[in-house]
């Protein structure tokens, strides 16, 4: 009997351990749990107080995380991505690209610039910037970069920062791309260095002091926006597709096709009785061809500007200059040293070309890449 109680107490006292230490285990596994929730709400407390939130130029209000944790960047916007390469701290941060963001560069530029431009995705958005969503995601953006309602398709639902660049209220490419690099620098929280709206001052000076001594009649000048397959289209009263107007107007030069509100197509006669003094092409067929007057069905040898070989092409760097871009400031003074090179000649316009690139891109330029800008373009 005895031994029978002995067992017993033993029996209740192990029970009463085992109890015990389940209560100790599930105090701790409680306590576990409480701290692990408190760290996650500290954390998302944390993220919520680094997020930014940034006013786009379309007038959206974006929550974009903090620069820290900005490491991949997708550009929808061929134009700004001529800025984008001037402002961002490691151009390895660019993984996706529109396959039109270097179509109009230059390739010798774009190696000092974007040594790797070449290898960045860009199959996910297509030419007409319809988005192949899973393509999209399978880049890991942090942000991503577009213009207007066109480029938005596809972007709306994602779940991702969407940053729009496109303003209806800026038409002058100086407002324009001085947007783009103020906001590009409010994104990557940029300070110091060259801006563009500094390097829009110098040479907004520089070209006021040179036309103080144009007192002669202005030259009227012809902007070919493009000439495919006999359409034939001229780039009227400045519009957000055209720059024309307010880059001649800054460079003294009276646009022959103001009447035209943006772009429209025009034919020859139009051209002829127009006659223009100067003419620039944009893009597709270069200015050579129309020296050499080998354009089908239209005749350029009956106008003053093929008369005195005044036909020019619109140089190109990481964009166009016919288009708003990091070289914007650089475009009024290259029109005048075409159109009045009695006042400022090539010589000295590559001077302050390469000056440019030293400081706002930190790239030196040869004598060599600066031709293959201002040289007629070849034949192809």
């Amino acid at each position: 009997m005895k031994r029978q109680i002995i067992i017993l107490l033993l029996a209740i006292v192990m029970l009463y351990s085992l109890t015990g230490c389940g209560s100790d285990t599930q105090q701790e596994i409680n306590q576990t749990e409480t701290i692990a929730k408190a760290t996650n709400n500290k954390s998302d407390e944390d993220t919520q107080s680094h997020t930014r939130t940034i006013i786009d130029l379309g007038g959206n209000e974006v929550e974009i995380p903090p620069v820290s944790e900005i490491e991949h960047v997708v550009v929808i916007t061929p134009p700004v991505t001529s800025v984008l390469l001037e402002v961002i701290p490691d151009t390895d941060m660019i993984v996706g690209l529109s396959p039109k963001a270097f179509v109009y560069s230059n390739e010798d530029v774009m190696k000092k610039l974007f040594p790797n431009y070449k290898d960045i995705e860009t199959t996910f958005v297509g030419d007409d910037f319809s988005i192949n969503t899973e393509a999209l995601l399978a880049l890991n953006p942090d942000i991503i970069l577009y213009y207007g309602e066109n480029q938005r398709k596809g972007l709306e639902n994602i779940g991702l920062p969407i940053i729009n660049f496109f303003s209806p209220k800026l038409i002058d490419p100086k407002d324009v791309t001085v947007a783009w690099d103020n906001l590009l620098r409010e994104i990557f929280e940029t300070d110091g260095g060259e801006s563009l709206e500094t390097e829009w001052e110098y040479f907004d000076t520089k070209v006021e002091e040179i036309l103080v001594g144009q007192t002669k009649e202005p030259k009227r000048g012809l902007w070919v926006f493009s000439n495919v397959g006999g359409s034939l289209v001229a780039a009227g009263s400045s519009s957000f597709d055209s720059y024309a107007e307010s880059f001649f107007e800054k460079a003294g030069i009276v646009n022959v096709a103001t009447s035209i509100e943006g772009t429209a197509e025009v034919d020859m006669e139009q051209i002829y009785e127009w006659d223009p003094d100067i003419i620039f092409v944009f893009h597709n067929v270069p200015a050579q061809r129309y020296l050499n007057n080998s354009i089908e069905g239209q005749d350029w040898s009956l106008l003053e500007a093929w008369e005195n070989q005044a036909i020019y092409d619109i140089p190109q760097t990481a964009y166009s200059w016919g288009a708003p871009c990091a070289d914007s400031p650089l475009m009024p003074l290259w029109l005048i040293s075409k159109a009045y090179p009695e006042l400022y000649g090539e010589e000295e316009f590559r001077s302050e070309l390469s000056g440019y690139y030293r400081r706002l891109h930190n790239v030196t330029l040869t004598e060599e890449n600066m031709d293959m800008i201002l040289n007629l373009r070849d034949i192809k």
